[in-house]
Protein backbone atom coordinates (compact mmCIF):
# COMPACT_ATOMS: atom_id res chain seq x y z
CA UNK A 1 0.00 0.00 0.00
CA UNK A 2 1.19 3.13 -0.47
CA UNK A 3 1.25 6.40 2.33
CA UNK A 4 -1.64 7.95 1.79
CA UNK A 5 -3.49 4.82 2.03
CA UNK A 6 -1.51 3.43 5.12
CA UNK A 7 -2.54 7.10 6.70
CA UNK A 8 -6.36 6.58 5.57
CA UNK A 9 -6.70 3.42 7.40
CA UNK A 10 -5.64 5.28 10.84
CA UNK A 11 -8.22 8.32 10.34
CA UNK A 12 -10.24 6.57 12.82
CA UNK A 13 -7.88 5.11 16.07
CA UNK A 14 -9.55 3.01 18.48
CA UNK A 15 -8.22 3.59 21.95
CA UNK A 16 -8.39 0.23 24.25
CA UNK A 17 -6.57 -1.14 26.77
CA UNK A 18 -8.30 -4.55 25.98
CA UNK A 19 -11.11 -6.43 24.22
CA UNK A 20 -11.91 -8.02 20.66
CA UNK A 21 -9.81 -7.46 17.59
CA UNK A 22 -10.23 -4.67 15.22
CA UNK A 23 -12.06 -4.88 12.04
CA UNK A 24 -9.42 -6.12 9.46
CA UNK A 25 -8.24 -2.23 8.20
CA UNK A 26 -8.51 -0.77 11.49
CA UNK A 27 -6.03 0.27 14.02
CA UNK A 28 -5.65 -0.59 17.56
CA UNK A 29 -3.98 1.63 20.19
CA UNK A 30 -3.61 0.29 23.28
CA UNK A 31 -2.48 2.63 26.22
CA UNK A 32 -0.79 1.32 29.41
CA UNK A 33 0.54 3.84 32.15
CA UNK A 34 3.62 5.53 30.67
CA UNK A 35 3.51 3.96 27.46
CA UNK A 36 2.02 3.91 24.12
CA UNK A 37 1.82 1.45 21.09
CA UNK A 38 0.07 1.39 17.94
CA UNK A 39 -0.34 -2.10 15.92
CA UNK A 40 -0.21 -1.62 12.19
CA UNK A 41 -1.63 -4.22 10.19
CA UNK A 42 1.44 -6.59 8.84
CA UNK A 43 1.50 -9.31 6.08
CA UNK A 44 1.28 -11.95 9.07
CA UNK A 45 -0.57 -11.71 12.53
CA UNK A 46 0.37 -14.79 14.81
CA UNK A 47 -0.56 -16.17 18.87
CA UNK A 48 0.45 -18.44 21.34
CA UNK A 49 -1.77 -20.82 23.65
CA UNK A 50 0.59 -22.37 26.51
CA UNK A 51 -1.30 -25.12 27.87
CA UNK A 52 -0.17 -26.72 31.11
CA UNK A 53 -1.33 -26.91 34.53
CA UNK A 54 2.22 -27.06 35.57
CA UNK A 55 2.66 -23.21 33.96
CA UNK A 56 0.47 -21.50 35.58
CA UNK A 57 1.36 -23.66 38.74
CA UNK A 58 4.47 -21.65 38.47
CA UNK A 59 6.15 -25.62 38.73
CA UNK A 60 7.41 -25.41 35.23
CA UNK A 61 9.05 -21.80 33.53
CA UNK A 62 7.86 -21.66 29.64
CA UNK A 63 10.79 -20.69 27.68
CA UNK A 64 8.77 -20.84 24.57
CA UNK A 65 7.10 -18.18 24.40
CA UNK A 66 9.98 -15.49 24.44
CA UNK A 67 11.75 -17.67 22.55
CA UNK A 68 9.11 -17.85 19.94
CA UNK A 69 8.24 -13.90 19.94
CA UNK A 70 12.04 -13.58 19.29
CA UNK A 71 12.04 -15.97 15.94
CA UNK A 72 8.74 -14.32 14.93
CA UNK A 73 9.52 -10.49 14.85
CA UNK A 74 12.78 -11.32 13.56
CA UNK A 75 10.57 -12.47 10.17
CA UNK A 76 8.44 -9.58 10.59
CA UNK A 77 5.56 -11.66 12.18
CA UNK A 78 3.30 -9.36 14.71
CA UNK A 79 2.77 -11.44 17.59
CA UNK A 80 -0.61 -10.03 19.21
CA UNK A 81 -1.57 -12.04 21.63
CA UNK A 82 -0.75 -14.68 24.36
CA UNK A 83 -2.63 -17.16 26.25
CA UNK A 84 -1.94 -19.67 29.41
CA UNK A 85 -4.86 -21.66 30.19
CA UNK A 86 -4.97 -24.99 32.24
CA UNK A 87 -5.19 -28.44 31.15
CA UNK A 88 -8.63 -28.17 30.38
CA UNK A 89 -10.53 -29.26 27.27
CA UNK A 90 -13.62 -26.52 26.99
CA UNK A 91 -10.48 -23.84 28.05
CA UNK A 92 -8.35 -24.80 25.11
CA UNK A 93 -10.91 -25.37 22.75
CA UNK A 94 -12.18 -21.57 23.38
CA UNK A 95 -8.71 -20.01 23.41
CA UNK A 96 -7.45 -21.55 20.53
CA UNK A 97 -11.15 -20.42 18.57
CA UNK A 98 -10.27 -16.87 20.37
CA UNK A 99 -7.02 -16.79 19.13
CA UNK A 100 -7.78 -17.84 15.39
CA UNK A 101 -10.15 -15.15 15.00
CA UNK A 102 -8.01 -12.55 16.07
CA UNK A 103 -4.75 -13.17 13.58
CA UNK A 104 -7.51 -13.79 10.52
CA UNK A 105 -8.04 -16.51 8.54
CA UNK A 106 -3.89 -15.99 7.02
CA UNK A 107 -2.50 -15.87 10.25
CA UNK A 108 -0.89 -18.67 12.84
CA UNK A 109 -1.69 -19.81 16.30
CA UNK A 110 1.05 -21.89 18.11
CA UNK A 111 0.04 -24.52 20.86
CA UNK A 112 2.65 -25.53 23.18
CA UNK A 113 2.28 -28.50 25.41
CA UNK A 114 -0.33 -31.45 26.24
CA UNK A 115 0.85 -33.80 23.85
CA UNK A 116 2.18 -36.18 25.76
CA UNK A 117 1.16 -39.75 26.55
CA UNK A 118 -0.49 -39.15 29.88
CA UNK A 119 -4.20 -38.67 31.13
CA UNK A 120 -3.47 -34.88 30.95
CA UNK A 121 -2.33 -34.89 27.21
CA UNK A 122 -5.44 -33.56 25.90
CA UNK A 123 -4.76 -30.93 23.49
CA UNK A 124 -5.23 -33.03 20.03
CA UNK A 125 -8.48 -34.04 21.30
CA UNK A 126 -9.82 -30.89 22.13
CA UNK A 127 -7.92 -28.57 19.31
CA UNK A 128 -9.37 -31.21 17.18
CA UNK A 129 -13.23 -30.82 19.06
CA UNK A 130 -13.13 -27.10 18.70
CA UNK A 131 -12.48 -27.36 14.56
CA UNK A 132 -15.14 -30.35 14.42
CA UNK A 133 -12.90 -33.05 13.74
CA UNK A 134 -12.45 -36.47 14.83
CA UNK A 135 -9.40 -38.41 15.97
CA UNK A 136 -7.62 -41.24 14.18
CA UNK A 137 -4.14 -42.80 14.47
CA UNK A 138 -2.12 -41.15 11.53
CA UNK A 139 0.44 -43.70 9.65
CA UNK A 140 3.15 -42.25 9.29
CA UNK A 141 3.60 -40.26 12.60
CA UNK A 142 3.16 -44.34 14.21
CA UNK A 143 5.76 -45.54 11.80
CA UNK A 144 8.41 -42.99 12.84
CA UNK A 145 7.41 -43.61 16.47
CA UNK A 146 7.52 -47.01 16.31
CA UNK A 147 11.32 -46.87 14.30
CA UNK A 148 11.71 -44.43 17.33
CA UNK A 149 10.92 -46.82 20.43
CA UNK A 150 12.57 -49.71 18.54
CA UNK A 151 15.76 -48.34 18.70
CA UNK A 152 15.19 -48.05 23.10
CA UNK A 153 13.62 -51.45 22.58
CA UNK A 154 10.42 -50.68 23.72
CA UNK A 155 7.01 -51.24 22.57
CA UNK A 156 4.39 -48.62 21.69
CA UNK A 157 1.76 -48.91 24.08
CA UNK A 158 -2.16 -47.70 24.12
CA UNK A 159 -0.37 -44.82 26.02
CA UNK A 160 2.17 -44.14 23.70
CA UNK A 161 -0.16 -44.25 20.90
CA UNK A 162 -2.09 -41.40 21.40
CA UNK A 163 0.87 -39.03 20.44
CA UNK A 164 -0.25 -40.98 17.18
CA UNK A 165 -3.49 -40.13 17.36
CA UNK A 166 -4.34 -36.69 15.45
CA UNK A 167 -7.05 -34.76 14.08
CA UNK A 168 -8.69 -35.91 11.08
CA UNK A 169 -7.52 -34.05 7.61
CA UNK A 170 -4.64 -31.96 9.27
CA UNK A 171 -1.27 -31.32 7.95
CA UNK A 172 1.68 -32.93 9.18
CA UNK A 173 5.23 -31.86 8.75
CA UNK A 174 8.30 -33.74 10.50
CA UNK A 175 11.90 -32.38 10.31
CA UNK A 176 15.02 -34.85 11.08
CA UNK A 177 15.95 -34.49 14.05
CA UNK A 178 12.61 -35.87 15.98
CA UNK A 179 9.78 -38.41 15.20
CA UNK A 180 7.25 -35.91 16.71
CA UNK A 181 5.25 -34.23 14.52
CA UNK A 182 3.82 -30.82 13.64
CA UNK A 183 0.34 -31.18 13.44
CA UNK A 184 -1.28 -28.00 11.33
CA UNK A 185 -4.99 -27.43 11.87
CA UNK A 186 -6.62 -24.42 9.69
CA UNK A 187 -3.07 -22.93 10.74
CA UNK A 188 -2.95 -23.60 14.38
CA UNK A 189 0.42 -25.09 14.79
CA UNK A 190 0.21 -28.04 17.64
CA UNK A 191 3.32 -28.26 19.66
CA UNK A 192 5.06 -29.96 22.30
CA UNK A 193 5.90 -28.13 25.55
CA UNK A 194 9.67 -29.46 25.58
CA UNK A 195 11.94 -26.70 24.63
CA UNK A 196 14.16 -28.64 22.79
CA UNK A 197 11.41 -30.25 20.72
CA UNK A 198 9.09 -27.05 20.38
CA UNK A 199 12.44 -24.97 19.30
CA UNK A 200 13.98 -27.57 16.84
CA UNK A 201 10.57 -28.33 15.19
CA UNK A 202 9.54 -24.25 14.61
CA UNK A 203 13.31 -23.88 13.60
CA UNK A 204 12.82 -26.67 10.86
CA UNK A 205 9.86 -24.93 9.11
CA UNK A 206 10.60 -21.10 10.26
CA UNK A 207 10.51 -20.17 6.10
CA UNK A 208 6.49 -20.91 6.28
CA UNK A 209 6.60 -17.78 8.50
CA UNK A 210 7.21 -14.69 7.20
CA UNK A 211 5.39 -11.14 6.93
CA UNK A 212 7.32 -7.69 6.63
CA UNK A 213 10.28 -6.55 7.52
CA UNK A 214 10.45 -4.74 10.89
CA UNK A 215 12.38 -1.26 11.17
CA UNK A 216 13.27 0.19 14.46
CA UNK A 217 14.86 2.74 16.41
CA UNK A 218 16.03 3.11 20.10
CA UNK A 219 15.90 6.50 20.90
CA UNK A 220 17.94 6.90 24.77
CA UNK A 221 17.31 10.04 26.93
CA UNK A 222 17.77 11.05 30.42
CA UNK A 223 14.34 12.85 30.75
CA UNK A 224 12.18 11.27 33.09
CA UNK A 225 8.95 9.66 31.66
CA UNK A 226 6.67 12.19 33.31
CA UNK A 227 7.98 14.84 31.04
CA UNK A 228 8.18 12.84 28.14
CA UNK A 229 4.90 11.61 28.47
CA UNK A 230 2.82 14.33 27.05
CA UNK A 231 4.88 15.20 24.13
CA UNK A 232 6.01 11.71 22.92
CA UNK A 233 1.84 11.15 23.48
CA UNK A 234 1.34 13.95 20.48
CA UNK A 235 3.93 12.31 18.41
CA UNK A 236 2.44 8.78 19.06
CA UNK A 237 -1.02 10.32 17.73
CA UNK A 238 0.68 11.72 15.03
CA UNK A 239 2.52 8.94 13.65
CA UNK A 240 -0.52 6.08 13.79
CA UNK A 241 1.42 3.47 11.64
CA UNK A 242 4.31 2.94 13.67
CA UNK A 243 4.68 1.54 17.62
CA UNK A 244 6.28 3.93 20.04
CA UNK A 245 7.13 2.80 23.18
CA UNK A 246 8.61 4.11 26.38
CA UNK A 247 10.68 2.14 28.67
CA UNK A 248 12.12 3.42 31.93
CA UNK A 249 15.69 1.91 32.63
CA UNK A 250 14.43 1.26 36.48
CA UNK A 251 17.98 1.72 37.64
CA UNK A 252 20.69 4.24 37.36
CA UNK A 253 22.85 4.97 34.24
CA UNK A 254 23.48 6.52 31.38
CA UNK A 255 19.99 7.11 30.15
CA UNK A 256 16.68 7.00 32.24
CA UNK A 257 14.26 6.42 29.31
CA UNK A 258 14.34 4.24 26.02
CA UNK A 259 12.09 5.26 23.16
CA UNK A 260 11.36 2.55 20.51
CA UNK A 261 10.21 3.49 17.36
CA UNK A 262 8.94 0.40 15.01
CA UNK A 263 7.59 -0.63 11.96
CA UNK A 264 7.28 -1.99 8.97
CA UNK A 265 7.46 1.00 6.85
CA UNK A 266 11.00 2.59 6.69
CA UNK A 267 9.79 6.01 5.83
CA UNK A 268 6.97 6.32 8.14
CA UNK A 269 9.41 5.00 10.84
CA UNK A 270 12.20 7.79 10.35
CA UNK A 271 9.60 10.42 10.08
CA UNK A 272 8.48 9.61 13.77
CA UNK A 273 11.82 9.29 14.81
CA UNK A 274 12.22 12.88 13.72
CA UNK A 275 9.57 14.07 15.50
CA UNK A 276 10.39 12.12 18.61
CA UNK A 277 13.81 13.69 18.20
CA UNK A 278 11.54 17.50 18.19
CA UNK A 279 9.52 16.92 21.32
CA UNK A 280 12.26 15.33 23.46
CA UNK A 281 16.10 15.74 24.29
CA UNK A 282 17.26 12.82 23.06
CA UNK A 283 21.11 11.77 24.02
CA UNK A 284 21.44 9.08 21.62
CA UNK A 285 19.88 6.19 19.21
CA UNK A 286 20.73 3.18 17.22
CA UNK A 287 19.11 1.63 14.47
CA UNK A 288 18.36 -2.18 14.49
Amino acid sequence: PTHNEINACFLRVIFATDGPPPREGASKMLSNNMFTHFLLPSEMQAAALIIGDEVLSGSVVDTNSPWLCKLLHARGVDMVRMEFVRDRKEEIQESVLRLKSMVGQNGIVFTSGGIGPTHDDITYDAIASAFGRKLSVHSETLKRMKAHYDTKGLEVNESRLRMATLPEDCDVLFCEDTWVPLVVVEGVHILPGIPRLFQTMVSAQKHRFEGAQFHAVSLFTSVGEGILAEPLSAVAKKHAGVRIGSYPKGVEGDYKVKIMVEGHDSELVRAAVADVELAVTIDSKEEH
